[in-house]
């Protein structure tokens, strides 16, 4: 048994995807874990975009037609071609689960499928089952074929991290730039909802990189925006040394003040062994 939490990947990225598309957030409506069906038939994120005319800014939603199934594996997890039949069984279910005919369209549903690493061996399925691969962006592969769902495969670990900020935060494998970076981004916003989305990813990050973490904190150049990230764990340390200082104090004062007590009672012990 062990008492070590397993790392929660997911909420960090559906809050890391969100970021990335802030700029877009009226138009798509998010719903994480949408089920099909019944356990274990569940999606990672589902996001429906509202308005068809709108063109997403973002990278990664340039692709996104009316309704978008994303599926996302964490540093740890493998992305083969049985993530993808298991993918593109979702889009198919999730068209056949509509509630009249043609409520959904085929060409209205796409697949992205996330992971840091690029999956060689599936890219190699792909191009073995008739799939064109293209980067269509800096890490983004768009993945086509004759009467086959829109579909791109986004290799985190080779983003831009200009233009996707918070996915490329999801690494086990950051630097010290990375974490600086991370402080400037989360200092520049200012809305609650975007806050939220940021701690979360902010919790992996740190406990995935506590060197790093640690290490900038330490640094004698640390910045403003990360003394302001770590100003409740840094004021939580000087609470603890002074209270170490204090104790430490007391005891060397309760010693001296014992010393001192001794050796004046020897003394007067002396005194009274002449007297007698």
């Amino acid at each position: 048994m062990t008492n070590v939490r397993k790392t929660q990947w997911h909420p960090a990225f559906c809050s890391a995807i969100k970021l990335e598309l802030i700029e877009d957030a009226e138009y798509l409506n998010y719903m994480n874990e949408y089920n099909l069906n019944t356990k274990p038939l569940q999606i990672d994120l589902m996001i429906e975009k509202q308005n068809d005319d709108v063109e997403i800014k973002n990278e990664i939603g340039k692709l996104f037609r009316r309704y978008n199934i994303v599926e996302y594996k964490s540093p740890e997890d493998s992305l083969n071609e049985n993530t993808f039949l298991k993918t593109h069984a979702y889009a198919c279910l999730y068209k056949a689960s509509e509630i009249h005919r043609n409520d959904v369209k085929l060409d209205e549903i796409t697949i992205t499928m996330i992971r840091k690493r690029k999956p060689q061996k599936l890219f190699q399925w792909f191009t073995q089952n008739g799939y064109q691969i293209e980067e269509k962006f800096k890490g983004i592969f768009y993945v086509s074929r004759e009467y086959e769902f829109p579909i791109q495969v986004v290799v985190s670990g080779m983003l831009s991290k200009k233009n996707q900020k918070w996915l490329t935060l999801l690494s086990g494998e950051l630097s010290q730039e990375d974490a600086r970076r991370a402080a400037i981004q989360i200092e520049g916003l200012t809305r609650r909802d975007e806050k939220a989305y940021a701690d979360s990813i902010l919790e992996v990050a740190i406990k995935e990189n506590e060197d790093v973490f640690h290490k900038i904190k330490e640094g004698e150049n640390m910045c403003d925006a990360l003394r302001e990230l770590f100003a409740p764990e840094l004021e939580a340390a000087k609470k603890k040394a002074a209270q170490e200082g204090w104790n430490e104090g007391r005891q060397q004062g309760m010693q001296q003040g014992m010393q001192q007590g001794m050796q004046q009672g020897m003394q007067q012990g002396m005194q009274l062994k002449c007297t007698l």
